[in-house]
């Protein structure tokens, strides 16, 4: 009964497992965790158990993310000395260059 009959009668040629049940656990234990987010991918893992270009994929996704991280700190820092400096009565650079190159394109 079951896949056994059917490849004994020739109606498959052969028949493969759709997941390896040990991978499965192993890349939800590394990866797939909530309680391990801080920790770096186990893309060799991936590669092995999804293929070559999932596999890179998501090594792409953790090096673009990473990449993000000195950029949203300097946003951060930006956005709360903003906060701080939003009642003084300074002029912005922006304002500066705008009276400036409206002094010298005056006819």
């Amino acid at each position: 009964a079951g896949i056994t009959s059917l490849l004994g009668s020739g109606v498959y040629t052969a028949a493969y497992p759709l997941h390896d049940v040990s991978s499965i656990h192993l890349l939800y234990e590394e990866w797939a965790n909530y309680s391990v987010f801080y920790k770096y991918q186990p893309i060799g893992l991936v590669r092995k158990y999804f293929g070559e270009k999932i596999g890179l994929y998501f090594a792409w996704l953790g090096l673009y993310t990473q990449m993000l991280i000195p950029a949203s700190v300097v946003g951060v820092i930006v956005f709360l000395y903003g906060c701080a400096t939003v009642d003084d009565n300074i002029p912005s650079y922006s304002s500066i260059v705008v009276i400036i190159s409206q002094s010298q394109f005056q006819l």
